[in-house]
């Protein structure tokens, strides 16, 4: 579970005007790819894989919550294997004096900017549990309804 909560790191971007979409392409070590795109807005995340096996990620107000994409009313509040997700989450309280490397107990987190922008292109994550590469492609600012970052009523996201 806590491979899928890297996404949460993103939340060093937002601030009270910033809202975004980005597809992402996660590479494991093992050559696994998972894609999918994430929304945040107002400090809020959405965190949803294409894959209809896997799931979509809500983070608001301090909590998680995980919704399956095959069954939208099978609903999972996380509690546990958060430490990857709080690390990067005290990562991002730093942000705009964010450093490219960060180790921790074992854990290497490696961040890349873009040339372009302020927004970060790769991050990688290295330790003895967690071998991958997050790549954010197609970011762009969109006005989102925050309707979209409820779990419960699911609402599906249609890109403009």
């Amino acid at each position: 579970m806590v491979k899928f909560l890297i996404g949460l790191f993103l939340l060093i971007s937002s601030s009270n005007a910033l809202e975004i979409k980005c597809d992402f392409e996660e590479v494991y070590s093992d050559g696994t790819v998972q894609n999918g795109f994430f929304l945040i807005k107002n400090k809020m995340l959405r965190y949803q894989y294409k894959n209809n096996d896997l799931f979509t990620l809500f983070h608001k107000k301090d909590q998680f919550f995980l919704v399956r994409n095959n069954n939208l009313k099978h609903i999972q509040k996380l509690t546990d294997n958060l430490d990857v997700a709080k690390e990067l989450i005290k990562i991002s309280s730093e942000y705009p004096n964010i450093e490219p490397e960060y180790v921790k107990d074992g854990m290497v987190i490696k961040l890349e900017r873009q040339l372009t922008n302020n927004f970060y292109k790769r991050i990688s994550i290295n330790s003895e549990k967690l071998n991958m590469s997050i790549y954010f492609n197609e970011c762009k600012q969109i006005q989102i309804n925050q309707r979209y970052f409820n779990h419960n009523p699911y609402f599906e996201f249609k890109d403009l």
